[in-house]
């Protein structure tokens, strides 16, 4: 592809485009720090460190890599997922969750220092198809009506939703492809910055034209890759064909040879028909 096609590409993105969502927020604190608070309900969060696609994990076990990770000055860490999918989304959320909460005690740190967990995930479609801004889950005790303070939060926001809130606004700017659409300042700044400026037009040029090149080189890669698994497949299975023949020459019965190579029975005799009729 040349510029031009690149060009016309990234005017397309919106905020939900994976690689597009990870350049905006990767250099911009006003537009973390904005989504942050909107998600959470938290007007005064401060951010004090955040990072994209954040790999956390205990070892021996299965990582997870965050499309967004914050810490805030209070130590309250955050995990805000951009989902354009929806598999697996409880499940997922609960995992996220427990990475999460796993790296916040030190060694012998008492229980009741643990700060503040969350872990949001923004669906492009409504998660529960009730039309509401976001799905809050916390521990609940069905018998007695009551919450177990935890500290963690797990949320599921709607990016359906287009009420006229903060949320209902924040949606709306995800879906813009025009800047000059968005309602919030920080959102537009950030967005703009690789949608009309030149320096960052052409940083998004590049990007693409990398992942472009990757992805032609891992597919060239899988190509030679399957060709040698089937040059390997296609070796074995001629091994077995001849192992087979000396065995029928030796005397040995189909169902014999089926049990010795491992294959069934009627593999065999067909195998051995195919034979015949070659040499007829």
């Amino acid at each position: 592809m040349n510029n031009h096609q690149y060009y016309f590409m990234i005017q397309q993105f919106t905020l939900f485009s994976d690689f597009f969502m990870y350049e905006v927020f990767s250099r911009s604190k006003p537009a973390i720090t904005l989504l942050a608070r909107i998600l959470t309900g938290k007007p005064d969060l401060v951010v004090k460190r955040w990072g994209m696609e954040v790999k956390k994990g205990l070892p021996f076990f299965r990582h997870v890599r965050y499309d967004l990770f914050v810490e805030d000055m209070e130590g309250n860490l955050y995990n805000f997922e951009i989902e354009n999918g929806g598999r697996a989304l409880g499940q997922r959320a609960l995992f996220n969750l427990s990475v999460l909460v796993s790296h916040m005690l030190k060694p012998n740190e008492p229980f009741r220092v643990l700060n503040e967990s969350w872990v949001v995930f923004l669906t492009r479609k409504d998660f529960m198809r009730r039309n509401e801004p976001f799905y809050t889950y916390e521990w609940f005790d069905r018998k007695w009506k009551r919450i177990l303070h935890t500290k963690a939060h797990i949320r599921f926001v709607n990016g359906e939703y287009r009420g006229d809130d903060a949320i209902g606004k924040l949606m709306h700017d995800f879906h813009c492809t025009n800047p000059d659409d968005m309602f919030y300042d920080e959102l537009r700044e950030a967005v703009s910055y690789f949608k009309k400026e030149p320096e960052g037009v052409n940083a998004m040029c590049e990007i693409m034209r990398e992942f472009e090149r990757k992805s032609k080189n891992e597919g060239r890669r899988e190509g030679r890759a399957e060709g040698r698994a089937k040059g390997r497949a296609e070796g074995r299975a001629q091994e077995r064909e001849a192992i087979m023949r000396k065995l029928y020459a030796k005397g040995m019965d189909c169902p014999t040879i089926a049990e010795v190579t491992g294959q069934t029975i009627a593999k065999v005799e067909t195998f051995f028909q195919k034979q015949a009729l070659n040499k007829g």
